[in-house]
C-alpha cells in the first residue's frame, strides 16, 4: 500500500509572509510609522506629561548682612540669581560633626552653578573657626558659611515662613528661590529631603539662572 502525504501545504506559509515581510520593508510608509513610534510618542508623551506643582511663596527671605568662612560679606541680595538651600545651626552642632548641608553639597554637585548651599552659624564674628580652614575654602562658592549673629534674623526668617514662634528653624532647612522668596521649610528627615531635592530641581529648571 502506498501512503502519500501531502506537503505543499504548510511550507508555502512561510513564502508568502517572507514576501509581505519584504513588501513592508522596502515601503517608505512602513520606515516613517515606525520612526514615529519608536521616537515620536516617547516624545509626545514627555511634553503632554503634566509638571509637578511649584512649591508655594511663603514668604521673602529677610534681609542680613553676615560674614562668610573668608571674612567677606553675605547679604540676601549677595545670593539673589541662586536657588538657595539654608540651614540654621549652632556653632557647637556644626563644629561638632556633618549637618544636612554638607550631605545637600554632596546631593546638589550637578547642578552646575545654580544652586547656593548657605550654614547660617550662630557664632559671632571674630569667634574661634568652627570648621576646617582648607574645607571651608575648598567648599566655596557651593556651600556658604554665613556668621555674625542670628537671633535677629532667625526670627525674621520664621516669620516669613509661617512657622510659630514655638517652631525655630534651628535644625531645619530653607528652600529659597533666584527672586528670594522662601519656598519651603523641612526638617532633615529622608521623606523631606527627597520632597526639597525635587522641588529644588524644579526651581533650577524654571527659575534659577
Amino acid at each position: 500500500m502506498n501512503v502519500h502525504v501531502a506537503l505543499g501545504g504548510p511550507p508555502a506559509a512561510a513564502p508568502a509572509a517572507q514576501r509581505v515581510a519584504a513588501r513592508l520593508t522596502g515601503s517608505v510608509w512602513f520606515w516613517a510609522v515606525f520612526v514615529f513610534a519608536v521616537f515620536a510618542v516617547p516624545v509626545f508623551r514627555s511634553v503632554t506629561r503634566p509638571l509637578p506643582a511649584a512649591p508655594p511663596v511663603l514668604g521673602d527671605l529677610p534681609a542680613f548682612a553676615l560674614t562668610d568662612q573668608q571674612g567677606k560679606p553675605v547679604t540676601a541680595e549677595s545670593l539673589r540669581g541662586f536657588v538657595v538651600l539654608a540651614e540654621f545651626v549652632s556653632a557647637e552642632r556644626f563644629a561638632e560633626k556633618p549637618t544636612a548641608a554638607a550631605a545637600l553639597v554632596r546631593r546638589m554637585r550637578n547642578t552646575g552653578g545654580s544652586v547656593r548651599i548657605v550654614s547660617f552659624v550662630d557664632a559671632p564674628p571674630g569667634s574661634p573657626p568652627w570648621c576646617d580652614a582648607d574645607a571651608a575654602r575648598a567648599a566655596l562658592p557651593r556651600w556658604i558659611h554665613a556668621s555674625g549673629g542670628l537671633a535677629g534674623f532667625e526670627a525674621a526668617a520664621r516669620k516669613a515662613s509661617g512657622l510659630p514662634d514655638d517652631l525655630p528653624l534651628w535644625g531645619r532647612l530653607l528652600l529659597v528661590d533666584a527672586r528670594g522668596r522662601i519656598r519651603r521649610v523641612a526638617v532633615p528627615l529622608k521623606p523631606e529631603l527627597d520632597q526639597l531635592m525635587r522641588d529644588t530641581g524644579f526651581l533650577v529648571n524654571m527659575e534659577g539662572r
